[in-house]
C-alpha cells in the first residue's frame, strides 16, 4: 500500500513538470491534435515530433491561451508533439526565462488486428478504414482536410527594416539570418516587416530594448495554413570606448570587444599606448606596420588603422581588400597625391570594389582607371584597370594606347613614310639634274676652247 501511493505521488510530479497529455491507442497513419497551455509565457514556439509528422501548428505562445498542433502518427509505438516556448518571458515585468518546455500530447500507436482471431499478444487496434469510434472517425476526417488543404503555404516576409544601423546581408525574402553593427549610444530600435501573402500573420516587430552586446530577436511569419518561418535579427551593440584618438577630424575609439576580429594575414597581436593607455593592437614586422581597431561612433562602422609607434598617432586607414586576385590595403590618398595632370579624381569602381582613385580626362581612354594603393609587402603601387577585358596591372603613369590611337599612329607613319619617299624621289632628281648641269658646263667650256 506505501509503495503505491509513493508511486502515485511520483506520478502526479511527472504529471507537473511536463503536462504531457495522453491519447487513447489509434493506428499508423491516423491523424492526432497535439495541445498545451501557455500559462503565464509568452514568445514564439517551436514545436517537437518523435514518430510523427507535423502538418500545422500554432507558432506564438501568448499569456493563458492554448496550442494546438496536428500530427500524423508514424510506426506501432508510441508517438507524441511537444511545445517549447522560445527565449520565454513570463509575468508583466517581460522578465526573459529561456527556452521553456509546456507540455504535449502523446498517443500509443498500436497496429492494426488482422481480425483472424489470432491469439497473438500486444495492443490491438482496427483498421483506420472501419470507423469503430468517434475519435477514429475524426482522425479519418483530420486527415482527408490535410489532403484538401487548399491553404497558401506562403510565409515570406515582402520587407524587413529596422530604425538603426544597416542590415547585413540587405534583405531579401529567403535569407533568414541578419546582424546590425549598432554604436554604444543606440538603446533600442524598431523592427517593422510586412507579409509577402495578405492572409500570413507577422509576429515579433516593434521597438525592442538593447543591452551591450548581442541582442537576438525572432520576427515569425505564419502563413494561412500554419506553415512558420522564423526570421533572426542580431544586434550587436558595441560597447562604449573608454580610448579615443583623432584621425581626419574625426573622434575615433577603441574597440574594446575584439575577440571575434581577424587580423589581417601575417599580423600578429601585440599592445601599445594611445592616448597614454594600453590598448590591443597588431603588428607586422616585415611590413614594419602596426594596426588599431577603431569605431567611428557617429556611423558605427570599424575598420583598422595604421599605428605610428614612434609618433604614437593614427596615421591612416587600413582595409584588407581583394582585388581581381591581388589581395591589398586601401588606404586614403594623401591630398598632395590627388591631382595628377589629364586626370580627373574620385570614386571609382574597379571590378565590384569601389574605391577613390583617377580616370582619364580624355574620353579615349574612357576604359581605363587608375587607383594607389598598398601591396602586401607594404609599398604603395599604382595599378590600372581596364574594363571590358577587366584586368588589373602595374601602371607607369605613362599613357595606354586605345585602338583608335594605334590607328592613328599607324595612320600618321604611314603619311610620315610616304612624305619620306617624296622628298627622296625630289633629291634624286635634284641630283640628276645637278650632275646633268655639271657635265654640260664642262662640255661647253671645251667648246670654248
Amino acid at each position: 500500500m506505501k509503495k503505491s501511493k509513493i508511486l502515485i505521488a511520483l506520478v502526479a510530479v511527472i504529471a507537473l513538470v511536463t503536462p504531457m497529455l495522453i491519447h487513447a491507442a489509434i493506428a499508423p497513419g491516423a491523424t492526432f491534435t497535439a495541445t498545451a497551455n501557455c500559462g503565464i509565457y509568452e514568445g514564439a514556439v517551436r514545436v517537437s515530433a518523435s514518430n510523427a509528422t507535423v502538418t500545422s501548428a500554432d507558432n506564438f505562445c501568448d499569456r493563458g491561451k492554448q496550442l494546438r498542433a496536428t500530427a500524423i502518427a508514424g510506426s506501432a509505438g508510441t508517438a507524441s508533439v511537444s511545445f517549447t516556448v522560445i527565449d520565454a518571458t513570463d509575468t508583466n515585468a517581460m522578465q526573459l526565462v529561456g527556452n521553456v518546455n509546456i507540455g504535449g500530447t502523446s498517443v500509443t500507436v498500436a497496429a492494426p488486428s488482422n481480425n483472424n482471431g489470432g491469439g497473438g499478444g500486444g495492443t490491438q487496434v482496427q483498421q483506420p478504414s472501419k470507423p469503430q469510434t468517434p475519435q477514429n472517425q475524426q482522425n479519418q476526417q483530420n486527415l482527408q482536410e490535410d489532403v484538401n488543404d487548399k491553404r497558401s503555404d506562403n510565409n515570406n516576409l515582402a520587407s524587413l527594416a529596422i530604425s538603426s544601423g544597416k542590415l547585413t546581408p540587405a534583405f531579401h525574402a529567403e535569407t533568414t539570418e541578419y546582424r546590425v553593427e549598432l554604436a554604444a549610444t543606440i538603446t533600442s530600435i524598431n523592427i517593422t516587416a510586412s507579409a509577402a501573402d495578405a492572409k500570413a500573420k507577422v509576429n515579433g516587430t516593434g521597438t525592442k530594448t538593447l543591452e551591450p552586446g548581442e541582442n537576438k530577436f525572432s520576427i515569425t511569419v505564419t502563413a494561412e495554413n500554419g506553415a512558420v518561418k522564423t526570421y533572426t535579427i542580431v544586434a550587436v551593440v558595441n560597447e562604449k570606448p573608454l580610448v579615443y584618438t583623432k584621425y581626419n577630424g574625426k573622434d575615433l575609439g577603441v574597440v574594446r570587444n575584439v575577440k571575434d576580429i581577424k587580423a589581417p594575414k601575417d599580423f600578429v597581436e601585440t599592445t601599445v599606448k594611445l592616448d597614454g593607455k594600453e590598448v590591443k593592437a597588431w603588428k607586422n614586422d616585415a611590413m614594419k606596420i602596426t594596426l588599431v581597431y577603431l569605431i567611428d561612433e557617429k556611423t558605427s562602422e570599424k575598420n583598422f588603422y595604421i599605428y605610428d609607434t614612434k609618433k604614437q598617432m593614427v596615421t591612416n586607414i587600413f582595409k584588407p581588400t581583394a582585388i581581381l586576385g591581388n589581395n591589398v590595403y586601401l588606404v586614403d590618398i594623401p591630398k598632395e597625391l590627388q591631382t595628377m595632370e589629364g586626370f580627373e579624381y574620385g570614386k571609382v569602381k574597379v571590378d565590384t570594389t569601389e574605391l577613390m582613385g583617377w580616370t582619364f580626362k580624355d574620353k579615349a581612354f574612357d576604359n581605363y582607371v587608375v587607383i594607389y594603393v598598398m601591396d602586401e609587402t607594404g609599398k604603395m603601387q599604382y595599378y590600372m584597370y581596364e574594363k571590358t577585358q577587366n584586368t588589373l596591372q602595374l601602371y607607369s603613369k605613362a599613357a595606354p594606347v586605345t585602338q583608335e590611337s594605334y590607328e592613328k599612329l599607324v595612320k600618321d607613319l604611314e603619311n610620315t613614310n610616304k612624305m619620306q619617299v617624296i622628298c627622296l624621289g625630289v633629291a634624286a632628281v635634284l641630283t640628276v639634274v645637278a650632275i646633268v648641269a655639271v657635265v654640260f658646263a664642262i662640255k661647253l667650256k671645251k667648246q670654248v676652247k
